[in-house]
């Protein structure tokens, strides 16, 4: 099967980021756009926060798959060795979004 290469240059690079973009925008202004017209959007807005505040933000947490479960760690020189499970570390663990360290206070905010 023949590979397919990423493009090298910065203007393709750049379109296609563009074209990504503007497909991303293109999908959610369909769907909020349906949703108004189907009138299935909610009166009060804090309950979709609160129903988002309560997804899990790591479905794959505890599965042999758990891409946040991995980490890599370095040193340089003698300053203090970094981990990437630093950071992904309360993602991974956190039981809702809502716990997730700074989001729940926005969460808590858009609810008001």
């Amino acid at each position: 099967m023949a590979r397919h290469k990423a493009p090298r240059t910065p203007a393709v690079r750049r379109g296609m980021a563009v074209l990504a973009t503007a497909g991303v925008a293109l999908g959610v202004g369909v769907a909020a756009a349906s949703a108004a017209e189907a009138n299935v959007l909610p009166d009060d807005p804090g309950q979709v926060v609160g129903t988002v505040a309560d997804l899990k933000p790591n479905p794959l947490a505890g599965t042999g798959v758990d891409p946040l479960d991995n980490g890599v760690a370095t040193q340089v020189a003698d300053f203090r060795g970094l981990d990437s499970r630093e950071l992904t570390g309360p993602v991974a663990q956190a039981e809702s979004v809502d716990g997730v360290p700074g989001v729940g206070s926005v969460t808590d905010a858009l609810r008001r």
